[in-house]
């Protein structure tokens, strides 16, 4: 492992580069003028808010938190940690303030800026109301302006601003309370619909047309400001970083009858020409992650909702090309107090865990929500994950994550159509990421042609609706060679009229859709473990159909419990698997160059069974079912584990890379890890934290290692070309 002193003669050689580009000062920061928000690629940016150093004699639950201290030993302690960046405001004396500003940026560190962040942020609209300046009103870019201004003359005085947060804190319109009817919102929905806006939401219910129309003009008016507000930013202060936090669910598919109540908005149809970075905000282990019903009780596998809206953001991100980041949770009170308890406290490894996921996972920034660790196991295992990243970071910040070969499409259209959440759908998500070994998001409105962003596999799980102009194009993506793999036909289009498209491409009639419909979110705090939105109903989750599935396919024996059946009738299609009973669990077809496939079952129901049921029997044979299509079909991931349980992931820029190995949940630490078609002949792989080399085995292009990762350790390694 990197040691501590040594990581900290090489963050002070790093220093000396930096102060080339940065100025520095020995004055209080008060008027200094504000430098460029740039860094070099030597140094991963992460933040951390000015706080007490945990106790070394371990957290007191009880007792009162650690006091502040000396305010240079802190900081030592933060580099030492393997942070580069501070927050600012620190709320601290003005004395103390200046004294922690100099001696923070005497050794090279920067600094993220919270302007105006409390007060709900320069944009004059958030969540609950709606705006008092409309959008679209000429009225809306000369108030902005003043709020800007005074925003960000807060931060004038600070040397190095690096980025900063000055929208509102994880925005989504909180229902239809946020929607407004003033004379500029009816031209502006007149102007783009040609007809006049429904005088309240519930009128619009009455017609699809209008409902869609209705509600992606409602989602629309946010980006619509952030245009208008990133641009006056962009002539106040052309150089810092603009931020924009994005909620942890809402936007992401789990919005209906949750925190905003209904269906609206999703980060993608939002886009992204209104912030340099945008930050997911999400805290597994520290506190919950907003599945609905049973899954919020049982948060498993832990990790779910993470990958899957990381996909999301990852694929807004990369689109628009942005970079992207992570609040990660600590265990700190400050935060996290009704859920600090000592199983918590155990997991001393969280924080590594998460913050290593998220950089596998391709950001590129990350920031510690909220404060630092109050026990020092959590502090201590923090900082070695950290320091490993820092050490890899002049590459690291090259290498982007790979594109995988296989996308899981959002189904925008369907989620505002039907207002049903699609979020534990990230169950079915991460199934698949481990039975394929990497996955994208692809968003509803990104599918223009039959290319499909050039990736290989189309997985739509619980899609049942689709607009007939997508469902066409997914027609000739697989016509083209591609293969679509499925657990659901679409039989409604765009405005719930009855489409055959789906069917007709699957070779099949009368197929069932559906699934255990969960409602309610669970929050599990230790004092009052609550529902903070009771279920619609609570019985609705009591009925589990269950379907055994036996048979042989691809060579294998299948014999596992499936839940939610679906039967369909085949037409033109031929029976892989079937039930006990009869039913087809699995029908392929093949369609000009490609295929696809349809199991006759709910994806996220049986998988997320098999954890209730603690049936790891039939949850490996779930995942071998998945890999065995697309091992049918020819098709192999860039990078691949054989545990389940233990993550492997990709950077490279085609010249080297990286591959991150994460246990999440193996009580077995080995794993198998293999890489293909990386651009680049491997010459050596070294691991990041001790630099000792790797032993790997290659065969063609397929490169394979063994590799041990405990809970507590995940792993980086460096791919070094021949």
């Amino acid at each position: 492992m990197l040691g501590r002193r040594r990581f900290i003669e090489l963050i002070s050689g790093l220093v000396v580069s930096l102060r080339t580009r940065l100025a520095a000062s020995s004055a209080c920061p008060l008027g200094y003028q504000a430098t460029q928000g740039t860094l070099g690629k030597e140094i991963f940016p992460v933040t951390v808010q000015l706080s007490p150093l945990p106790d070394p004699r371990g957290l007191n639950p009880g007792g009162p938190p650690p006091a502040m201290g000396n305010l240079r030993a802190i900081i030592d302690d933060v580099i030492a940690h393997g942070f580069t960046g501070l927050e600012f405001p620190f709320h601290l004396p003005p004395t103390d303030t200046c004294e922690a500003m100099n001696y923070a940026q005497s050794h090279g560190m920067y600094m993220t800026c919270n302007a105006s962040f409390a007060e709900g942020g320069v944009e004059g609209f958030g969540r609950d109301a709606p705006p008092l300046i409309s959008v679209y009103s000429p009225q809306y870019a000369p108030a902005v302006r003043e709020k800007v201004v005074a925003a960000l003359a807060e931060i004038k005085g600070v040397p190095r601003p690096y980025n900063m947060f000055c929208y509102q804190d994880e925005p989504f319109h909180a229902g239809p309370e946020s929607f407004g009817y003033t004379e500029e919102v009816r031209q502006e929905f007149k102007r783009r619909f040609g007809y006049e806006l429904p005088p309240n939401i519930e009128s619009a219910r009455e017609d699809p047309k209008v409902w869609r129309d209705v509600i992606n003009f409602r989602s629309d008016e946010f980006p619509a400001g952030w245009r208008q507000v990133y641009k006056i930013i962009k002539e106040v202060n052309p150089h810092v970083k603009v931020i924009l936090t994005h909620d942890s669910h809402s936007t992401f598919g789990a919005g209906v009858r949750s925190n905003s109540k209904l269906a609206v908005d999703d980060v993608f149809h939002w886009g992204a020409d209104f912030a340099d970075t945008f930050v997911f905000d999400i805290y597994p282990y520290m506190m919950f992650d907003f599945r609905y019903g049973e899954c919020g009780k049982l948060c498993k596998p832990r990790l779910s909702q993470m990958h899957y809206a990381f996909g999301q953001i990852r694929n807004l991100a990369y689109t628009y090309g942005k970079d992207f980041g992570f609040w990660f949770g600590t265990f700190n009170r400050e935060w996290f107090r009704d859920f600090m308890g000592p199983e918590l406290k155990a997991q001393y490894w969280a924080e590594r865990e998460t913050t290593l996921t998220a950089v596998a996972q391709g950001a590129n920034f990350l920031i510690s929500g909220y404060k630092i660790p109050e026990d020092s196991r959590h502090w201590e295992s923090l900082g070695e994950g950290l320091r490993t990243i820092q050490k890899a970071a002049p590459g690291l910040l090259e290498c982007p994550k790979v594109k995988a070969k296989a996308c899981f499409l959002f189904p925008r259209t369907q989620y505002i159509q039907l207002q049903e959440e699609y979020w534990n759908v990230g169950l079915a998500y991460e199934l698949f990421l481990r039975a394929f070994g990497e996955l994208d998001v692809l968003h509803e409105e990104q599918v223009k042609d039959e290319r499909l962003g050039g990736y290989q596999v189309l997985v739509l799980f619980d899609v049942r609706l689709l607009p007939d102009e997508v469902a066409h194009r997914i027609v000739s993506f697989v016509q083209g060679g591609g293969v679509v793999i499925a657990d659901c036909v679409a039989n409604l289009e765009a405005y719930k009229n009855a489409s055959v498209i789906t069917q007709d491409l699957f070779g099949v009639r009368d197929s069932m859709t559906q699934r255990i419909m969960r409602s309610g979110v669970w929050v599990p705090s230790l004092k009052n473990p609550k529902w903070a939105f009771p279920p619609d109903s609570p019985d609705a989750e009591s009925v589990v159909i269950r379907r055994a599935v036996r048979g042989t396919a691809f060579g294998l024996d299948f014999n596992f419990s499936a839940v939610s059946p679906r039967p369909c009738v085949t037409t033109s299609s031929e029976v892989v698997l079937k039930t006990v009973s009869g039913e087809p669990a699995l029908v392929r077809r093949r369609v000009g160059k490609g295929q696809v496939f349809l199991l006759g079952f709910c994806v996220q129901d049986s998988y997320f069974q098999t954890w209730k049921d603690n049936d790891e029997t039939s949850r490996e044979q779930l995942r071998r079912l998945l890999h065995s299509l697309t091992e049918d079909a020819g098709l192999h991931a860039h990078v691949y584990s054989s545990n389940p349980d233990i993550e492997a992931a990709l950077r490279t820029n085609g010249k080297e890379g990286f591959v991150f190995v994460i246990n999440h949940e193996a009580e077995k630490p080995e794993t198998q890890v293999r890489m293909a078609d990386l651009g680049f002949r491997v010459g050596r792989i070294i691991d990041v934290a001790d630099e000792h080399a790797i032993e790997f085995h290659e065969i063609g292009d397929v490169i394979t290692l063994s590799v041990a990762a405990s809970q507590d350790k995940p792993r980086l390694l460096r791919l070094l070309p021949r």
